[in-house]
């Protein structure tokens, strides 16, 4: 059933080969996003319409089954309560060990945490002054044994995804439903950003791309999980000004981030088509990673709001985890704006 305004924004339920879905419409806008609930509230699509022309600004995936198994990632997952990966899938908090399921691909280390591709409720859907959005929600008993045993806390989250021409906004609330224990967590956003937007070869050519991260800094990270405070960069891992990707391969963690009011802002520029894809995240975020694969036609730009492997951080001497903590009772909000323009 569509939830739909005069202003041309709709809500509605779809299907993606067997897969139940919400599709997010600004027809007036010519923009879309579909969104899959019962896999990880992941965004497996958003389209724009710029110069009269419809862009794919997601980097789709091939089917629900590769995208709830994790074997293909795409779309956009979202990373909690850990973004990066958790040496040896396990961590102390508050004088008590918890273990993790292993599941990075080198089979040692937990990754990308908990909610990446189980099943999130859909609490609402409608349209709101902003635009088209749909409100998505996960608690602990949605999630299988051997993660709940990993993450034994009292948790509720809910996820409201926003379509308003051509922006994608998410707001996360995490709220703290114990009336005696912390919660401890990170969050992050792990788009698949379609790179270049207007794709002609089966393996696209994204070195004339530039690229922005607004960061001073880059974590010593080997693995995937930094063992050293951040260094000063190096110019060629530097995007402080916008610059061309190359053809080098990054997986980089970089931190000592800028901000520009309310919002830290990084993303890529495609000349070939004029259109700039900007990721913008709010003070609650202190890293960005910037990560591509090869033969795949999309670059990520990550918004964190700690480092992997934060949740280690004290016990393995390091600093500056900005590792998140809701008291008892609690709540914590983050913002993340995805928006295309012209430049």
């Amino acid at each position: 059933m569509a939830e739909q305004a005069a202003s041309g924004f709709e809500a509605v339920e779809g299907d993606w080969q067997g897969e139940p879905i919400i599709i997010l419409r600004d027809t007036a806008g010519g923009a879309e996003a579909h969104i899959t609930p019962g896999i990880g509230a992941n965004c497996i699509g958003w389209s724009v319409t710029k110069n009269g022309q419809s862009y794919e600004v997601i980097e789709h995936p091939q089917n629900p089954p590769d995208l709830k198994s994790g074997k293909f990632k795409a779309g956009v997952p979202i990373l909690w309560p850990f973004p990066g990966r958790v040496r040896n899938a396990r961590y102390n908090f508050e004088g008590k060990e918890y273990h993790l399921p292993v599941t990075d691909k080198g089979g040692v280390h937990h990754i990308h945490g908990v909610v990446i591709n189980a099943a999130w409720r859909v609490k609402d859907k409608g349209v709101s002054e902003e635009g088209a959005f749909v409100e998505l929600v996960i608690e602990p008993g949605d999630l299988s044994e051997d993660r709940r045993s990993g993450y034994p806390f009292d948790f509720g989250l809910t996820l409201r995804q926003t379509l308003a021409g051509a922006s994608l906004i998410y707001d996360l609330q995490v709220d703290n439903r114990s009336g005696e224990q912390a919660l401890p967590f990170g969050y992050g956003l792990h788009p698949y950003l379609q790179a270049p937007l207007a794709v002609t070869e089966k393996v696209p050519d994204r070195t004339h791309l530039e690229v922005l991260i607004p960061a001073a800094k880059r974590w010593a990270a080997p693995g995937g999980l930094p063992d050293a405070a951040p260094v000063p960069l190096q110019p060629q891992d530097d995007f402080q000004e916008w610059r061309p990707l190359g053809s080098s391969p990054f997986d980089h963690m970089y931190s000592d981030i800028k901000f520009e009011g309310d919002y830290s802002v990084a993303g890529f520029r495609d000349p070939g088509v004029g259109l700039e894809v900007q990721v913008k995240a709010d003070h609650q975020f202190h890293d960005w990673v910037l990560f591509t694969q090869p033969n795949r036609p999309s670059l990520c730009v990550e918004p964190y709001t700690c480092p992997p492997n934060a949740i280690n951080f004290e016990e393995e001497g390091l600093s500056d985890s900005n590792l998140l903590i809701v008291p008892p009772g609690g709540s914590w909000q983050g913002r993340v704006i995805f928006e295309v323009t012209g430049y």
